[in-house]
């Protein structure tokens, strides 16, 4: 579990540190002030750079778009999409500050930026990729490969070249590069603004339906609807035949037939999607990007008090945004009944840089109390 967490020179972070982080914790701030962007980097240092989740950031964000009129200039590695994930978007010189993740106490955070390397012969005549050193960007490189690496302690590990398209990059990626990535540091979920696709909640659902965990979820949604009492995914034909054509029905007390989840409305489906992730981080990391989305006011503190209890349970680590103030009320409620498991923190900018206020739960419940703006 990650104790702290540290980030520089990622997209809006040129430097961000938070020193207690707990087993639930809660990000607010307004908009634009760096919450989502707090969770892609979390994410980012969990999959240790992969290159298929350094592409997803930015295929998420459409800063990978690339229009007709683009294709009058030369494309090389400086326009790739990448520089979209260092601060200022601007890929760093060779041998300059890159990204940097990890936690604060530790010597061998997590390093992404760009190296030069030439092919040549070893002393044993074999072709190799060496490293070069002390080059600018803005230098003659036609005789050299420009790429993105990560570098932990003494290890480097290229990611991809900065002169590919994306297409390629991606397409290439699960074959070349990915099989040289070391394991994951941690394993984890992500439940976004919209939801997972129906492809990828299928699947999680298939990995807890008839296990001890899938109770849980039966139990969560009664919080909304206390007739539920079954889930299962069917094929929608009228779908055509893609992979994303699963839907989840439910099962109701008094009603014969089953119906679509998506009829019940927008909570219970948020809720749906937040317990099979969290059910399905266990011994990793679960993230949630505008918690409060399509739940009631109303709900919030018991859907907050079942993710306190289940991630202590499964030993997950939820890392959740928020710009609702009834979000936040609902969080400190739960964090009050399990006072050692809870962490919040309020992301602002100031001068032109974005700062992270870290609360305490007395804070909190005084700012609350006070009516001190949080979000």
């Amino acid at each position: 579990m990650l104790k702290s967490f540290q980030i520089s020179n990622f997209r809006l972070f040129q430097h961000l540190e938070l020193s207690r982080l707990s087993r639930v914790n809660l990000a607010a701030g307004r908009n634009n002030s760096g919450k989502s962007t707090f969770l892609e980097a979390v994410e980012l240092y969990a999959s240790n750079a992969s290159s298929l989740v350094l592409l997803d950031l930015l295929e998420s964000r459409q800063e990978t778009w690339f229009s007709e009129a683009q294709q009058l200039h030369s494309q090389n590695f400086l326009s790739n999409p990448v520089r979209h994930l260092f601060f200022g978007h601007q890929l760093p010189k060779v041998g300059g500050k890159g990204i940097s993740l990890g936690d604060i106490s530790s010597h061998t955070k997590l390093h992404i930026s760009a190296a030069v390397y030439q092919n040549k012969n070893d002393n044993e005549g074999t072709l190799r990729k060496i490293r070069v050193s002390d080059l600018e960007f803005d230098e003659d490189l036609s005789n050299v490969e420009v790429f993105l690496v990560v570098e932990e302690g003494e290890k480097t590990r290229r990611i991809f070249r900065l002169d590919r398209d994306v297409k390629d990059i991606r397409r290439n990626s699960r074959i070349l590069y990915e099989r040289h990535e070391s394991e994951f540091k941690y394993i984890w979920q992500i439940v976004s603004t919209e939801n997972m696709t129906n492809r990828k909640l299928a699947a999680l659902w298939d990995l807890t339906s008839l296990t001890n965990l899938e109770s849980e979820v039966i139990s969560a949604l009664a919080l909304i609807d206390n007739r539920v009492s079954g889930v299962a995914f069917v094929e929608d034909v009228s779908r055509g035949r893609s992979g994303d054509n699963r839907i989840p029905l439910v099962k109701m007390e008094g009603i014969d037939e089953p119906l679509p989840l998506k009829s019940m409305g927008d909570g219970i489906n948020r809720l749906f999607h937040i317990i099979v992730a969290l059910v399905n981080a266990r011994n990793g990391i679960l993230l949630i990007d505008e918690f409060e989305n399509g739940l009631h006011w109303s709900v919030q503190p018991k859907v907050w008090d079942i993710v306190f209890q289940l991630s202590e349970r499964l030993n997950v680590q939820v890392f959740a945004t928020t710009h609702s103030r009834d979000c936040i009320e609902g969080f400190e409620s739960a964090w009050n009944k399990y006072p050692a498991l809870g962490a919040f923190f309020r992301f602002d900018m100031r001068d032109k840089f974005i700062k992270a206020t870290e609360y305490t739960s007395e804070t909190l419940t005084d700012a609350i109390d006070m009516d001190v703006e949080m979000r």
